[in-house]
Order: C-alpha cells, then sequence, then structure tokens
C-alpha cells in the first residue's frame, strides 16, 4: 500500500508541472500583444533610432501566411519548406533466445526498430498578412510540423542470421511554404528590420510557430492544464488515502 501511494504522490507531482507548464504557455499567450507588419515596423523605426538594437525585445503575436525568398526543399516530398524533420528508422527482426527458472530454453523472433539517421534543418523566413511581412528566425522555436511523407524500402535478404533487417522507413514532416501560421515570440532587432525570435533576454519565454490559430492554441493550452490539474488531484488524493492505509495498518 505505501510504495503504491508513494507512486501515486509522484505521479501526482508530474501531473502538476505539466499542467502548470500548460498554463504558463496560456499566460502567455494571453499577455501578449497582437501585431501587424505595419505595427512591427512603426515599433522598430521608434526604438531602434532612439536607444539602438539591442533594447528592442518585445514580446509579441502574429498571424500571416509563410513566404521564402530561399526555401528549403523537402527531402522525401521535394516540396519547398521552411522547416522539415527527416528520419529514417531501420526495421529488423531479431532471434531471442530466453531461459526460464526450470532451465528450459526458448528462441522467439522479435521485430524492433532503431534510428538510422535524424535530419532537421530550419531557415528565415517571413510572415505575410494585410499591411505587409515580417523576417521570422525559427531557431529554438517549437515548431507546428505536419506529416508530408513516408516510404518503406524493404530489404533484400542475403543470409539466415540472428538478425535480420527488414527495411528501412523514411518520414519526412515539415511547415511548407504558403502555410498559414500563428507565431507568438519576441521582436529583435534582425541587422536593419524587425524580426520575431526566441527572446534574447528570457529564454524561459514561449516562442511558438503554430499551423493553429491563436484561439485553437490557447483552448488546447487551457484544455489541457485543466485535465493535468484533475489528474494531479486524483492521483494525489487516492495516494495520500493509500499511504495512510498503509502506515496504519
Amino acid at each position: 500500500m505505501i510504495i503504491f501511494g508513494i507512486i501515486l504522490l509522484l505521479v501526482a507531482a508530474g501531473c502538476w508541472f505539466a499542467a502548470r507548464a500548460q498554463a504558463e504557455r496560456l499566460r502567455a499567450i494571453d499577455a501578449a500583444d497582437t501585431f501587424t507588419a505595419q505595427m512591427l515596423l512603426e515599433l522598430y523605426n521608434r526604438v531602434v533610432p532612439a536607444v539602438g538594437g539591442e533594447a528592442l525585445a518585445q514580446p509579441c503575436e502574429v498571424a500571416g501566411t509563410i513566404e521564402a525568398d530561399a526555401p528549403l526543399t523537402a527531402p522525401l516530398s521535394n516540396s519547398a519548406c521552411v522547416a522539415y524533420s527527416y528520419q529514417v528508422t531501420r526495421e529488423y527482426e531479431e532471434d531471442v533466445t530466453t531461459t526460464d527458472e526450470h532451465g528450459k530454453t526458448t528462441t522467439e523472433t522479435q521485430q524492433r526498430s532503431e534510428t538510422a539517421s535524424n535530419d532537421e534543418r530550419r531557415v528565415r523566413f517571413f510572415v505575410r498578412d494585410a499591411t505587409g511581412r515580417v523576417l521570422i528566425d525559427p531557431a529554438d522555436a517549437e515548431l507546428d510540423l505536419v506529416d508530408s511523407g513516408t516510404r518503406f524500402d524493404p530489404a533484400q535478404q542475403t543470409s539466415f542470421t540472428r538478425t535480420r533487417t527488414l527495411g528501412h522507413r523514411h518520414r519526412e514532416q515539415s511547415l511548407a511554404v504558403g502555410t498559414p501560421v500563428y507565431i507568438l515570440g519576441c521582436v529583435v532587432d534582425g541587422q536593419g528590420q524587425p524580426m520575431i525570435a526566441r527572446s534574447p533576454k528570457d529564454h524561459r519565454q514561449k516562442f511558438i510557430i503554430s499551423r493553429r490559430s491563436e484561439r485553437e492554441v490557447a483552448a488546447s493550452a487551457a484544455s489541457a492544464a485543466r485535465n493535468w490539474y484533475y489528474g494531479a488531484g486524483g492521483a494525489g488524493a487516492l495516494g495520500l488515502v493509500l499511504l495512510v492505509i498503509g502506515i496504519v495498518s
């Protein structure tokens, strides 16, 4: 009883930290002012000439459509994008022999997988709205990528060994040019123009690039925070009950 109670209390603590992270995400969305590209340019022209580019670090949010002067080419789909993740997984089967407590050995074939390679790339891009466009530096951003390609290349078996490669699975996720996005970040000096990036002064500030709208991102964070808090309360209460029962019994 005591062990189960402690486990549930640890689960409750984990749920509470997860809930707090989602609550902080929601607070960051609510606290940031919404700007257009023109408003960010006007802010830049007021602040930077007066006090220098280092002083510009304003939390903000924008929405628009992705444009790129020099986009990436996704390796699997060959589509124009500004970020992609490309993973190759080796899938194989292996003969595993086990011995039970009576000394009897059993051999069974198990299917397994391992990552053979993992490539991630991002480039700077623009978000265009009705007033213009603003530069985005996606380094260290939380990206909302979409599955954009998959392929399985079966292997040719040349020998019967204990470990046999079945093939390689390729998976691509990307953020395509032309995608409508919502961005929560920090406007900084982008070497002569306003640029949204991770805050140079407080790396705890959220930097989100999402294919969902601001309302959808906020609603998701609120729902997740509420569910995690419920989980923390339920697991914590049950853990305390089991701990008390275990102590008194």
